[in-house]
């Protein structure tokens, strides 16, 4: 119907209709498009995952304008810019060519930073911002998601429930757990607080050790008093001491070869590959293997031929693209001028969003999916070898527990 309509346009003009009243009908049915900015990630477009986001997003863009209905009677435009991390301007002076076409922003920064910028530029306006990740990224205020502010990852507490679900599949409940914390820091303490009461609510009993991070025996003596409680088994220390405090306990338990475990409540970052046996917990870093994502890789070439390397990046693409069009989908049809607040309040109400093997729900408390799987990996070789997945529902986020 899109493409009819100007095709008929196009035709009386050439029937030499009057022209001006032919410009004016173009003018104003030049909405049909709606235009949906796209921040590249930190590399550029050049970039592995900025050509499969990009060409992911075209894939989106040519089967919504071939479809019957297009996106609530319209086509979408993808506008594609630069990551304002690689600008010196600060965030207030953040500029986006923003018009009444315009219906939301989609970032693929892969940087909290940038994504930062992002937030701080467009939080409280009436044009979504869709963040591809934002695993370390608060879009939250006052105890509440900001209105136009949304997040396909879990926020980063995530690490907590899954490795109490973990513990729970694999332990009984006199399994000794315990809990290594640094005080006065800006997530660790609030983390630990919130593991160990969700371990405590799971019938286990936890022991807390809090250490002052800035005083490196501390982290020697707790790691011996751990290893001596009172003669018994080997058991678990979950670690929120950040990178320096997780490899000294590890270090500690090396040298007098201990059996305990150590789970890292940190993000698995190549520091960690010569910690033999420590165990993490994360959202994204099996998702090339274990997502289910090679499905979307396969449809691109199968039904337009188009080739993408980097599955993860192009799946992520297609989720916020998705998530766009079932909140339209929500509304009664067509759509003529977008209601921004309905979109709004659509978006965070979303269900079933294709994630590779996942279906996600976004859930209005958080402004993201309402659970997640998690995989559990561990550093053997080298490498972060897969374990198991847990699935865990995301927390509201309060800023002291």
């Amino acid at each position: 119907m899109r493409k009819i309509f100007a095709f008929t346009v196009i035709f009386l003009c050439l029937l030499n209709f009057n022209q001006a009243f032919c410009a004016q009908l173009l003018q104003k049915n030049h909405s049909w498009v709606w235009n949906v900015f796209v921040v590249s990630p930190s590399g550029g477009w050049e970039t592995e995952p900025g050509k499969s986001i990009k060409t992911a997003l075209e894939w989106c863009e040519k089967e919504i304008a071939e479809s019957s209905s297009g996106v609530g009677g319209h086509d979408i435009k993808f506008i594609f810019m630069d990551n304002p991390a690689s600008s010196d301007l600060p965030a207030r002076d953040l500029r986006f060519d923003f018009d009444s076409r315009t219906v939301a922003v989609m970032s693929f920064a892969d940087s909290p930073e940038a994504d930062r910028i992002l937030v701080s530029r467009l939080s409280g306006m009436n044009i979504p911002l869709l963040i591809s990740g934002g695993e370390n990224v608060l879009i939250d205020r006052n105890g509440s998601p900001i209105r136009n502010i949304f997040a396909l990852d879990l926020y980063r507490d995530y690490r907590c429930p899954a490795f109490v679900r973990y513990a729970a599949e694999i332990f009984d409940k006199e399994k000794r757990i315990a809990l290594a914390a640094a005080r006065f820091t800006i997530n660790q303490e609030r983390e630990a607080k919130i593991c160990y009461n969700m371990l405590d609510h799971e019938g286990f009993m936890p022991m807390p050790y809090w250490v002052d991070a800035s005083v490196r025996d501390s982290y020697y003596m707790m790691s011996e008093e751990i290893e001596s409680y009172e003669g018994e088994k080997a058991g678990v220390v979950i670690s929120f001491m950040g990178s320096m405090g997780a490899r000294e306990i590890w270090r500690n338990f090396m040298r007098v070869r201990s059996t305990w475990q150590l789970w890292n409540c940190a993000e698995p970052e190549k520091i960690y590959l010569s910690c033999r046996g420590m165990i993490f917990a994360d959202q994204n870093i099996a998702l090339n293997s274990q997502g289910g994502f090679i499905q979307t890789k396969r449809n691109l070439w199968m039904s337009r031929a188009m080739q993408i390397d980097d599955i993860v990046a192009a799946g992520r693409a297609i989720a916020l693209c998705k998530w766009f069009e079932n909140a339209v989908a929500m509304m009664p049809q067509p759509v003529d001028e977008m209601p921004r607040d309905i979109l709004l309040n659509n978006l965070a109400r979303v269900q079933e969003i294709p994630f590779g093997n996942q279906k996600l729900d976004i859930n209005p408390a958080l402004h993201r999916p309402d659970s997640r799987n998690i995989f559990i990996v561990e550093v053997r070789d080298h490498e972060f070898q897969y374990k198991d997945t847990v699935n865990v529902r995301g927390l509201v986020y309060t800023p002291g527990y």
